[in-house]
């Protein structure tokens, strides 16, 4: 019971963070919240303390495919977002992440499906579209709508906690690294800001998704010779190196391999003085 109620608590709040990451700090920030594993993090602490390092460790292993189900829903909504409306974008993206859930699932090999899950992220970044691509005027979002996201990220958590229960901690894992604040997110940040937003928030969440597998991947092989203490810290320094080298490997195409602007489009515009 505790760590439920705890879960649903932490889903609405990171929405909040996250959105008000997007409002002040960019949606890119945003999206890097939602890529990090700020609730699957929390979630295998309490697997650790209720249940054992072995059972935390095949959550981890499980969760390794719910970021192949991330990765491929950031990477769908992100291309389709500049060209279609909020709907579509998101059924275009349930339908990819549908897809990888069922790759993960028959692949049924963590090593496999981490690979496959860089691969993605890589290519994806290759070919991320111009975030400037807005046919759409952006309005102001409601007050409402905010509160909206909060209420549906809290009852999607439940709903997957409640399934994970009885499916064992490997498709428990899964389950509590699906993208579904993401998926409340971006179309509610489509809407109100614009596709540009939803693009950047996606492209945020597609480079965090790097670091969050290899977090994963290391936590479940350290816990059993290392223990809880080291092997969050080794999973945490791993996330930091990846996401790290991920930024320097596309320092050339722009800030976490977004497309360098043209001289004239970063150059500042100012005013004659005398």
């Amino acid at each position: 019971m505790e760590m439920l109620l705890f879960r649903v608590a932490l889903a609405p709040s990171v929405v909040l963070l996250a959105s008000v990451l997007a409002r002040r700090l960019g949606p890119r920030l945003g999206g890097q919240l939602l890529g990090a594993p700020t609730t699957t993090g929390p979630f295998l602490v309490l697997m650790c303390l209720t249940s054992g390092h072995r059972v935390a460790a095949g959550a981890a292993l499980g969760a390794v495919t719910g970021q192949l189900v991330v990765v491929c829903f950031a990477l769908a909504y992100g291309q389709f977002a500049p060209r279609v409306r909020p709907r579509q974008a998101l059924g275009a993206a349930l339908v990819a992440s549908g897809a990888a859930a069922a790759l993960g699932i028959a692949v049924d090999d963590a090593w496999l499906t981490a690979a496959l899950a860089g691969a993605a992220i890589v290519a994806g970044l290759w070919t991320w579209p111009e975030p400037g691509a807005a046919p759409r005027a952006p309005r102001r979002e409601g007050g409402w709508e905010l509160p909206i996201r909060m209420a549906v990220s809290a009852a999607a958590v439940t709903v997957a906690l409640a399934a994970s229960q009885t499916l064992g901690p490997t498709l428990g894992g899964m389950l509590s690294s699906l993208p579904v604040l993401l998926a409340v997110m971006a179309p509610g940040l489509h809407r109100s800001t614009g596709p540009r937003a939803a693009v950047e928030l996606t492209h945020g969440a597609l480079t965090a998704a790097a670091g969050s597998t290899v977090f994963l991947m290391v936590l479940a092989a350290a816990l059993g010779p290392f223990g809880a203490p080291a092997a969050f810290l080794l999973a945490i320094a791993g996330m930091v190196l990846t996401n790290g080298l991920l930024r320097v490997a596309l320092a050339g195409r722009g800030t976490d391999g977004s497309r360098q602007p043209s001289p004239t489009q970063r150059l500042p515009v100012t005013r004659r003085t005398r």
